[in-house]
């Protein structure tokens, strides 16, 4: 309730702001980088360690900035799943460019959407403890999915929910276009910083993951968040207590039940699951030796 109406203050005063938890102590001087990976569980683990690890002033990075910090040096129109899948390898790069920037400033704790490369970790891996946590490729691709369905409302980026007619038309325009295998390396280019181009340099990045995570001071897992969170009060001798935060469910609609209804019932279906795994069938590699190696 005193969140509440303070937030009501400060909007009436002609402000808006988003308020949580940080730190209350600053004893710790353990500097932590969590790259969150879409829909890994990232925004309940994030508000976890934020509360316990954050400085006043070390915001969680907007989503909605970095996007139009790419855009402003994106020199093209995007009209079409072409160009979107263009700016989204553009958007990837730049990423990079803006974890980088932040790690220059000193913080105590950073977090969002973003993505290291081999000049990151070589620069500030000893500066940092590069943290991240993962989830087996194909619930992610599909949770990724249908939250962008119902969520996203930015025609640059695809899915998105300008419109819920053909779902299923979609689906297999996507799963057939670069954009789909974007989708389904998102892990990769987290941890790489870039989308493979095609099926050889896939094998390629395969070899920077395996590096550029072998230099992470924690890899987790969604589906043993305890042993993450075990690890973290091991660095940090903070207790790290995990949520549930960000769940499709919690904004839902009748028209949005639908839609992700019948996505999910698509996604279930055999043949589709069968090409979902090919599809993500490097980011399942790098995945399970990631677990063998690290779980």
């Amino acid at each position: 309730m005193m969140k509440q109406n303070i937030k009501h203050l400060i909007n009436r005063l002609g402000y808006d702001v988003k308020l949580h938890r940080i730190g209350k102590a600053q004893q710790n001087q353990t500097k932590f980088a969590f790259v969150h990976v879409p829909k890994s569980g990232g925004i309940s683990i994030d508000l976890a360690m934020r509360e316990q690890l954050a400085k006043p002033g070390e915001a969680r990075f907007s989503r909605e900035g970095a996007i139009e910090m790419s855009l402003a040096t994106f020199n093209q129109e995007i009209t079409d799943l072409d160009s979107i899948t263009q700016f989204s390898d553009h958007h990837a790069q730049q990423l990079n460019g803006l974890l980088a920037y932040h790690l220059a400033q000193n913080w105590q704790y950073i977090s969002g959407h973003v993505s290291t490369n081999q000049h990151i970790i070589e620069n500030f891996a000893q500066q940092y403890h590069f943290i991240t946590v993962l989830r087996e490729p194909v619930s992610r691709f599909v949770s990724n999915y249908i939250y962008n369905k119902l969520t996203n409302s930015l025609p640059i980026m695809a899915p998105n929910n300008l419109n819920s007619d053909n779902l299923i038309e979609e689906v297999d325009l996507i799963l057939g276009h670069r954009r789909g295998w974007q989708m389904a390396n998102v892990m990769s280019m987290c941890i790489t910083g870039r989308f493979a181009k095609d099926v050889t340099d896939a094998e390629k990045v395969q070899s920077e993951f395996a590096d550029n995570l072998a230099a992470y001071k924690v890899v987790g897992f969604l589906d043993n968040l305890n042993s993450f969170s075990e690890k973290i009060k091991q660095l940090s001798n903070k207790q790290i207590n995990i949520g549930n935060h960000n769940t499709t469910d919690s904004f839902l609609d009748e028209k949005k039940q639908h839609v992700k209804s019948t996505l999910q019932s698509y996604f279930n279906e055999p043949n589709v699951k069968t090409k979902l795994e090919h599809l993500c069938r490097f980011d399942i590699q790098n995945y399970q030796r990631a677990k063998d190696k690290y779980s």
